[in-house]
């Protein structure tokens, strides 16, 4: 019996802290909900309480007063205090009426895209059993997939967030990079990391983001215009290219559409510059202690940690550059307002339980190509369920410019429409 885990639940929460919050934090979420409630009586328009009945899992990432953040990996968490603070991200949602249920398990210091930890196990993924969740949010998505909570707090620096949702069948978002304070949650990669979520509908996904951003739905514009970009067609298996050209058929319908002519994207160069970025920056935040505890981490996290700590200025520079191509590429794209690229998630979908390595990284590259779009220009992309193969979900992305999120939000869930009314 694996002590560190819930029993049940698909393998996804963590025992720590599991289904009742640390007393402290109770009282101060009951006494906020309270005074929102008393606001509410005398002043309806005032009323914030819009998650209320809404369950609430958390990746072990974020600080919860009173609780220790394992991140993961039990050598890291046996190092870290018990936490002082609730996280910005978690306590705006209790306020806001959502419901405790635990927090969740992650991927080794959310290195990975996986969802397999050598501590915790692999939660298991409800949408396809003999399938992988994706990681490192794996716990959060299939918290969600499963029933188990309505929503799933979670982060995505290279995918975390966008990839599990897609192998899970369900919705996520990873907003434009620092729309949502990352306050008491650990980042991998400072200029990467985003707070995200999961939900299974495209409403609540939304309610989410405009409790966190302070925000208000966006009503869709008049004339969308909605891009395929030409560059990412060759990556997707040959089944997913033939369905999403039905899908921009019927999408053609709706929206303006157009197709970005190839070389507007470079997927393959920017994945490596994002990679190389990537890895510098928890070089300089994790390498030290890593090095220092190599055996505590899995063969695959160990190998990376490795790698990341070789990476020389030279590197960085040369994939800066890049990174400063592909944000004006993309800058580009977005110059006329209400415009979206929208795009399979991923080529294709989660490899099986007991592929080997070479396989589950193979699909860990050809994928990068597709999430590095977003990551490296720190643009928001919304994950819709689109459709399956071999039984097994693969999703659907809205991407658009740098802070229109509350757009791409509005986009995804008329893409969602359109396609169901099309079945």
């Amino acid at each position: 019996m694996n002590t560190l885990l819930e029993p049940g639940l698909n393998g996804a929460f963590v025992r720590d802290g599991f289904g009742a919050l640390p007393a402290e934090v109770a009282t101060e979420v009951a006494a906020e909900v309270a005074a929102r409630t008393a606001a509410h009586s005398v002043a309806p328009t005032t009323s914030q309480l819009t998650l209320v009945g809404q369950r609430l899992a958390v990746k072990d990432v974020f600080d919860v007063k009173g609780l220790r953040a394992g991140d993961g990996n039990p050598t890291w968490a046996a190092q870290q205090p018990l936490a002082t603070s609730t996280a910005f991200a978690v306590q705006t949602l209790l306020e806001h009426g959502a419901q405790w249920v635990g927090k969740t398990v992650t991927d080794e210091l959310t290195y990975s895209l996986a969802g397999v930890n050598v501590h915790y196990g692999t939660p298991s993924n409800p949408a396809s059993p003999q399938r992988i969740p994706g990681g490192s949010s794996s716990g959060s998505a299939v918290a969600v997939a499963a029933g188990h909570a309505d929503i799933g707090l979670g982060t995505d620096c290279g995918g975390s967030i966008r990839l599990p949702a897609s192998y899970c069948g369900i919705w996520g978002i990873r907003p434009t990079h620092g729309r949502i304070a990352t306050n008491g949650c650990f980042t991998l990669a400072h200029s990467f990391d985003t707070v995200g979520w999961f939900a299974r509908d495209g409403a609540l996904l939304t309610d989410v983001f405009n409790a966190l951003a302070h925000s208000e739905t966006r009503t869709l514009p008049e004339r969308v215009m909605v891009c395929l970009p030409d560059d990412l067609v060759t990556l997707l298996h040959i089944e997913v290219r033939t369905a999403f050209a039905s899908v921009f058929d019927t999408l053609s319908e709706r929206f303006d559409t157009s197709l970005l002519t190839s070389a507007s994207l470079a997927p393959e160069t920017w994945a490596q510059s994002f990679r190389v970025l990537q890895a510098a920056e928890i070089a300089q935040q994790y390498g030290a202690w890593a090095l220092q505890h190599l055996d505590s981490f899995g063969a695959d996290i160990r190998a990376r940690m490795q790698a990341a700590v070789t990476i020389n200025s030279k590197q960085v520079h040369a994939a800066q550059r890049v990174r400063s191509d592909a944000i004006r590429a993309l800058a580009h794209v977005f110059d006329e307002s209400d415009t979206y690229i929208v795009m399979p998630t991923l080529p294709w979908i989660a490899p099986l339980i007991g592929a080997s390595g070479v396989e589950v990284d193979e699909a860990r590259v050809r994928s990068q190509q597709m999430l590095c779009i977003a990551g490296l220009a720190g643009l928001p992309q919304v994950n819709l369920p689109w459709t399956s193969f071999d039984g097994a979900p693969l999703g659907l992305s809205v991407i658009g410019a740098r802070g229109d999120d509350e757009g791409v939000l509005a986009v995804a869930r008329a893409v969602h429409d359109a396609l169901a009314r099309s079945v």
